[in-house]
This record gives structure tokens, sequence and C-alpha cells, in this order.
């Protein structure tokens, strides 16, 4: 099944560390789900805020947004839509340790 549009631009833009745009993307995808991969979406929105707060060195609200992108996408694990969740999990929460010079994840399809 091919992806959406939105997701692969989403991917791309989170990948090129442009996390804010990469959150509007994906949540206007999120707004119109209706289905089981709404709260998958939620967890990804949730993954590029973490990000965001990290950029604006705002660790504690990073930590936050990871433990409820957690709880989204825990269900979703091992795999979903070409993501490892737990490694996806795991670099996340390399980051946190690393701040504020963190590196951020790619997600590879």
């Amino acid at each position: 099944m091919p992806y959406l549009p939105a997701y692969l631009q989403f991917i791309r833009l989170f990948n090129a560390q442009k996390f804010f745009e990469a959150h509007e993307v994906l949540e206007l995808l999120w707004r119109e789900e209706k289905g089981p991969d709404r709260d998958f979406y939620q967890g990804l929105i949730q993954i590029a805020a973490v990000f965001v707060h990290l950029q604006k060195n705002n660790l504690p609200g990073a930590q936050r947004l990871l433990e409820t992108a957690a709880a989204y996408l825990k269900p979703y694990a091992p795999f979903c839509h070409g993501v490892l969740i737990e490694e996806l999990l795991a670099a996340v929460r390399q980051a946190l340790r690393d701040a504020p010079a963190f590196t951020s994840p790619k997600i590879q399809l």
C-alpha cells in the first residue's frame, strides 16, 4: 500500500529537522483520519513536538511530550507504516539524554 503524500511530506520535513512544519503537515492528516491510524499520527505529531521543545531548550516539556507520544505509539509496535516504533522511541529518548546537543533521529521507510 503506498504512503499518503502528507505522511511522506511529514517524514521529509522531520528528517530535515523542520519539526514544527512536520507537526503542522501531519496534523492536517490527523484531523481527517477517523480510523485506526488516528492515534499513530497523534503519536508522531507529538514526537515532532518533542523536538520543537528541544530546539527551544525546553527539556521538561520535551520529556512530558515523549511520555504521551509513547503511550500513543506503543500499541502500534513493533512496526507501523514503515516506522519501527521502539527504535524511534529509543532514539528520541537518547536525544533527550543528549540535550541540549541532541541529534534527532531519522525516520526510515
